[in-house]
């Protein structure tokens, strides 16, 4: 019997939910990510964070940013971590090929674990953890993993470690109990949905790389689309197969929006609703706000506006001069990293503080070290 597969002349299924880097799509949100993640690399940081609601590509990133890794770097790849420290010692050790005894004492498996990464840097080695899922890690186990990226020579860090999860792992992360864990994490990237635009990009290219040339999907199909997943990817990939299937059945190449009603509804995906009472009172609400800035908070921010529009006036252009440089929330070496710069990309500065330009970049506005730009001459 003909599949959908062959009805459509396609090389392979374009919207399978597993994770397949031959289907990679590198929207703004996932570009930035694995920028930051290879800042980390090369940066020699210890820890870095990627966060994301389920079906916004965590996975299929991390396994892209793996691709990539050069051969001197061996990792450890965690998955579903709810272990206890001890656990997580030796599913790390047992990643790596090292067998461990099953009496071994947790202060046995951490001596091992540090005698192989003494051993790996001394054979020029990078040695990365990457947990997944990591949300459902156990406070104490993250903890000891604050302890185990403690380890280091001299001059370097043994290890790097790379933690994926949903948004609960970012409220468990600013947790006091982990506020020293928090403290060492010098990369994070959030990852969201796709825009409309890149959502119809995304489709196209899967079937694309699919080897599809028959198949048609109306405008209305695309906008039904984002009204049922806003983007996220896992649920295109699941109402886009079962739309296949279903032009299938009825002999058509062409993908309509009752296609997708029918596809989303077969799956039990409805669409988003905006609450009403929230829009009808958003007017007043934004009154309100904007009085009580003018009447409290306007004399203490003025003399910082004056000064940044002042700066504006005379607005500098300056580059990028190392390979990745890190744009901070605020002048702050402690502070959150919002972008990751890669080298030449050329900024703008609009205010400039103790050692720290405060720059535009796109639609990305943050601090950067003022040593590390120059101008295209330098």
């Amino acid at each position: 019997m003909e599949s959908y597969i062959q009805f459509f002349a396609l090389k392979d299924n374009p919207f399978r939910i597993t994770p397949d880097l031959d289907f990679f799509f590198m929207s703004s949100v996932h570009q930035e990510a694995l920028g930051s993640l290879e800042f980390l690399m090369e940066s020699e940081e210890g820890f870095a964070v990627i966060i994301g609601e389920p079906g916004t590509g965590k996975t299929i990133t991390i396994r892209k940013f793996i691709s990539q890794l050069p051969e001197n770097v061996e990792y450890a790849y965690i998955l579903f971590p709810n272990l206890s420290p001890e656990e997580m010692f030796r599913a790390i050790l047992e990643d790596f090929g090292i067998d461990i005894d099953d009496s071994a004492t947790k202060n046995k498996l951490f001596s091992t674990l540090k005698e192989f990464l003494i051993k790996k840097r001394k054979e020029g080695k990078k040695i990365l953890i990457i947990i997944d899922e990591a949300q459902n890690l156990p406070v104490e186990t993250l903890e000891e993993l604050r302890i185990l990226s403690n380890l280091e020579t001299d001059k370097e860090k043994l290890l790097q470690i790379i933690l994926l999860g949903q948004p609960e792992l970012e409220k468990k992360l600013n947790s006091d109990a982990l506020r020293q864990l928090k403290q060492r994490i010098t990369v994070i990237a959030r990852l969201s949905n796709l825009t409309k635009d890149e959502m119809v990009n995304y489709i196209n290219y899967r079937l694309a790389k699919a080897g599809n040339s028959t198949i048609k999907i109306s405008n209305s199909a695309y906008k039904e689309i984002f009204k049922y997943t806003q983007g996220n990817l896992r649920q295109i990939n699941q109402i886009m197969e079962r739309a296949l299937m279903s032009a299938f059945v009825k002999n058509s190449h062409q993908i309509d929006r009752e296609d997708i009603k029918e596809a989303a509804e077969s799956l039990g995906i409805s669409k988003m609703k905006r609450k009403k009472s929230f829009y009808l009172i958003l007017p007043a609400i934004l009154f309100f706000l904007l009085v009580a800035f003018s009447l409290s908070g306007y004399y203490f921010f003025s003399k910082d506006i004056q000064q940044e529009k002042k700066s504006e006036k005379n607005l500098k252009e300056v580059y990028v001069i190392p390979n990745r440089l890190n744009v901070r929330a605020f002048p702050d070496k402690s502070s959150e990293i919002v972008y990751v710069l890669k080298k030449g990309d050329k900024v703008e500065v609009v205010n400039d503080k103790e050692g720290w330009y405060k720059i535009r970049y796109k639609n990305i506005t943050g601090w950067v070290k003022k040593e590390y730009t120059g101008y295209r001459n330098e």
